[in-house]
């Protein structure tokens, strides 16, 4: 097969702060006149599909190429809502992709993209990573909602495979752009599951420390409320 046969040409939308992983939906506001005229562009075409990717300054306002990742997510609109502040969209991603070069700037920008697929990885190391990162997944729910039921099995139904499963979870731990971009340009599924595993293993450790702060807090308070009733009932004995 020719290589050129995979490459796509399509409208580009910029995001601020954040990176679409594939398999995942996000909603977007998109209210900057290139990203509205892109959207619309895409919602033009018969698939619906756009490039998001992630730009490396959120004060640019029109970002050209050198402003924007190389690596981004080939994504469709599942749906649209027009607003007074401009479109209300979910986007799904699809797959993983890389911008060969920007095409066109106005009235938005449109790229040239190659699909860049996931690494396909097996073996022991992989499996035994995907059941520690499950794991420290749920500690960390149950940590973070205590009083939801965290079902392991029903995690691990989510999530198709251990990809997914690392951009489920890095999705959840509202981390910086920079960490979200170096997940989504993983060269193999162990350095993507390792990365996940140390963000949760940092989310384990402060979300313990903030049960121990408040319990001791709690326990703090009880004390003073005992002895507040102590001193209480003295002086009505007296």
């Amino acid at each position: 097969m020719n290589a050129t046969e995979n490459l796509l040409h399509l409208p580009v939308l910029p995001l601020k702060n954040t990176v679409l992983f594939p398999h995942l939906l996000m909603p977007l506001a998109v209210g900057r006149p290139a990203s509205r005229a892109a959207v619309e562009a895409a919602l033009a075409g018969e698939d619906k599909t756009l490039f998001v990717v992630a730009q490396r300054n959120e004060a640019t306002d029109e970002p050209g190429e050198t402003e924007l990742f190389t690596i981004g997510t080939r994504a469709v609109i599942k749906k649209m809502a027009r607003s007074e502040q401009g479109l209300e969209i979910i986007v799904q991603g699809v797959e993983r992709a890389t911008m060969v070069r920007l095409e066109q700037t106005a009235p938005y920008l449109r790229a040239l993209v190659r699909p860049l697929p996931l690494p396909d990885e097996g073996g022991t190391e992989v499996e035994a990573l995907h059941r520690t990162v499950l794991e420290l997944a749920g500690k960390a729910l149950s940590l973070a909602r205590p009083q939801a039921h965290i079902d392991l099995g029903q995690l691990m139904a989510q999530a198709r495979d251990p990809f997914q499963t690392a951009f489920m979870i890095a999705s959840m731990l509202s981390l910086d752009l920079e960490k979200e971009q170096n997940l989504l340009e993983s060269n193999t599924l162990v350095d993507a599951l390792r990365t996940v595993h140390g963000h949760l293993s940092h989310e384990v450790q402060v979300l313990e420390l903030r049960e121990k702060i408040s319990t001791e807090a709690q326990t703090e308070m009880t004390k003073q409320q005992r002895e507040y009733l102590l001193r209480q009932q003295m002086r009505a004995i007296q």
